[in-house]
């Protein structure tokens, strides 16, 4: 048990029934809050996210992908992002339906969408700092799981821009959540010949935060074995690949782009309005 009984006066108690009381709550309403267990997790969970719901269309797509979606309120609830009126309104609408979410996965013959997909709302800043991989090591320290192979100063892209400077759009994203399967040992240009028109690659701090946030919601780790070829590359033109991710952290590397038996590459669908 918590210290909030301790340290909260009983004026401030006496005040805040006052508040819940004007707002027509009633001790019916408290009464449910002691014994219903589910009850009182789902109204602490709104209080700690800060009062934060997602839009009808979020839930709808919550229900869908289950397990597989990190959304509002995960961000609001796990790393206290304040999201102001406007941005909530500019990713009320997630962007694909149910039809592509319950269709059938362009990759995985015999599966749909919402089972081989990670579905997730990609920040551009978080709190006023821009979210780049650099500002995910802080979040995600050494020290716990999930967590990065290695870290900021000694780690080989500590100083390249896709590192340090690149984030994320203010938006939705939908990736595959493991690599294009029979993608290895393939060379980069054959690569790209194997996404359907639906998708693109996605670039690193995409990949990145597809990992560390599925991690979070799920406890699994993806792509255990083997690397995702990303569109991005260090400063001498090598490019970036994302994966053998387990316990000793996420890894980050680069290579040519002929093909290897450890490198695949990863799959992000585009936004409706993008497919030509």
């Amino acid at each position: 048990m918590g210290n909030l009984l301790k340290e909260t006066p009983y004026s401030e108690i006496t005040a805040s029934l006052e508040v819940l009381d004007f707002h027509r709550v009633t001790s019916q309403h408290l009464a449910r809050l002691r014994s219903d267990k589910n009850y009182a997790c789902r109204v602490a969970e709104f209080m700690l996210r800060g009062g934060i719901d997602g839009s009808v269309h979020h839930k709808l797509a919550r229900a869908v992908m289950g397990q597989n979606f990190f959304g509002v309120e995960e961000w609001a609830t796990l790393h206290n992002v304040n999201f102001s009126k406007k941005q909530l309104r500019e990713i009320s609408e997630f962007p694909w339906g149910e039809d592509i979410l319950n269709g059938p996965c362009l990759f995985n013959k015999g599966k749909a969408v919402r089972e081989t997909h990670f579905a997730f709302l990609g920040l551009d800043k978080l709190n006023g700092s821009p979210l780049s991989i650099l500002k995910f090591q802080e979040l995600y320290p050494a020290s716990g799981q999930p967590k990065f192979y290695s870290y900021a100063p000694s780690s080989w892209y500590t100083g390249h821009p896709f590192a340090v400077d690149k984030t994320m759009k203010l938006r939705w994203y939908l990736l595959l959540k493991d690599i294009v399967p029979n993608s290895t040992s393939t060379a980069w240009d054959k690569q790209l010949l194997m996404l359907p028109a639906e998708y693109e690659v996605p670039t690193a701090i995409e990949e990145v935060s597809k990992d560390i946030l599925a991690y979070r919601k799920t406890g699994i780790y993806l792509n255990p074995s083997v690397y995702a070829r990303v569109n991005d590359t260090a400063s001498d033109g090598d490019r970036v690949r994302i994966g053998y991710f387990g316990g000793d952290g996420l890894l980050i590397d680069l290579w040519l782009d002929y093909g290897y038996n450890s490198i695949g590459v990863s799959a992000s669908r585009k936004l409706p309005a993008q497919r030509a």
